[in-house]
């Protein structure tokens, strides 16, 4: 139940987040019950060719942003980041997010970084604070990407296309998953498939088949998309119908 916002049009860093950076914050963002992440400075260079700060941003490797949860963004101090921020920043860090800074001194008591390398090539883990350095990174923030690295884990794998559809799926998200109109966040909602849910699956769209072709009613007809991270598949077709089958004895 994940939506994104952003970065703003006046942004010098306005464009679009890379497709791995995405994935990792939609998981993370679900895994903990976030409902809207609201990028405040994305990818460069802009629409205007300019570019500032670091190359972690470049081509959309980095985003500077704000977690929602019920409408409230979450804020947090030097001291303490609460149970959301912090299972965020171990969730990102766990699903492969290499650079992490926060900081009240940094970019206010609000937004995080969150992203990979200066490269793509540098895969070297930091966490930083207001000075831009490890010194000065709060402790909890440490900690938070600390045992995120240590219990890493790949990020939620898209179920890639497959001959042997339709088939079923079940939803894998705890807080439930978002059917839209079409095979991207910026389309509507068509409503919110609640954990457990079996669906059928016709296909995958998008340049990463990262998106499941719903149908709700198995009666061949395309309701929606959902992002297909966040299905398991728990059944096959059998003379387009489904049924149980046994293991062979």
């Amino acid at each position: 139940m994940v939506d994104f916002i952003g970065p703003p049009a006046g942004a010098t860093r306005n464009r679009p987040i890379c497709e791995e950076l995405r994935a990792v914050l939609a998981a993370a963002a679900e895994e903990v019950g976030v409902d809207l992440v609201r990028i405040t400075s994305g990818g460069q260079p802009g629409t205007h060719g300019r570019r500032t700060g670091s190359t972690r941003h470049d081509g959309g490797r980095a985003a500077d942003l704000q977690l929602c949860v019920g409408g409230v963004t979450k804020t947090f101090t030097d001291r303490r980041g609460g149970a959301v921020v912090e299972g965020f920043v171990t969730a990102v860090a766990g699903f492969g997010a290499t650079g992490i800074g926060a900081g009240v001194g940094y970019m206010g008591n609000r937004t995080l970084h969150v992203g990979f390398g200066r490269t793509p090539s540098d895969t070297s883990r930091l966490v930083w604070g207001e000075d831009f350095t490890g010194a000065t990174a709060p402790a909890w923030l440490r900690m938070a990407a600390e045992a995120g690295w240590a219990a890493a884990r790949p990020a939620p794998e898209i179920a890639p296309p497959s001959e042997d559809l339709p088939a079923r799926f079940k939803v894998a998200a705890r807080s439930g998953l978002k059917l839209r109109l079409g095979p991207a966040l910026d389309f509507g909602v068509v409503e919110v498939m609640p954990a457990d849910r079996e669906v059928t699956v016709l296909g995958f769209d998008g340049p990463g088949a990262d998106w499941a072709r719903i149908d709700l009613e198995d009666d061949g007809q395309v309701d929606g998309h959902a992002f297909a991270a966040f299905l398991r598949r728990v059944d096959t077709v059998s003379g387009g119908r489904f049924e149980d089958r046994e293991e062979p004895a």
